[in-house]
């Protein structure tokens, strides 16, 4: 098993007050003075600093349907988009099972766009060098 690295839970992202109240307060604060500090991984949430989804039902009058039509928004999230999320998980499971380490390995990251993005970012957070080549138009790896 590898050393657990330093960022929240699944259940803290999920539910951001279950996090230390010390540790929640700085990734706040960090969010909008510090968006390189590693206590950011914490604002990794779809919830606002009162544990509030970040969200828009759009009214009925302007969809014309009598669903709900919920846009959830995801610009609060360390970087801007919500791909930290994922890329998060997969680097914080890869560490936890030794897999890698930072000052170690180099995390590789494809993508075409957000997803490298939070592998960039995540992983600068995270101690990691990272490399995340990005495609234009369609990838082929032959």
């Amino acid at each position: 098993m590898g050393k657990i690295p330093f960022g929240p839970t699944y259940e803290e992202m999920l539910y951001p007050d279950k996090a230390p109240s010390e540790i929640r307060q700085k990734a706040i604060k960090a969010r909008k003075e510090d968006e390189m500090d590693p206590v950011n991984l914490f604002n990794i949430t779809w919830k606002d600093e009162n544990n509030q989804v970040r969200k828009i039902v759009l009214p009925k009058e302007l969809t014309g349907v009598e669903a709900n039509i919920v846009v959830m928004l995801g610009t609060d999230f360390p970087s801007g988009a919500h791909k930290v999320g994922p890329a998060y998980s997969m680097l914080m499971e890869a560490s936890v099972d030794g897999i890698v380490e930072p000052g170690k390995n180099t995390i590789l990251g494809p993508s075409t766009g957000n997803f490298g993005i939070g592998t960039a970012y995540i992983s600068n957070l995270m101690g990691y060098k990272a490399i995340v080549p990005m495609c234009q138009g369609s990838c082929r790896l032959n």
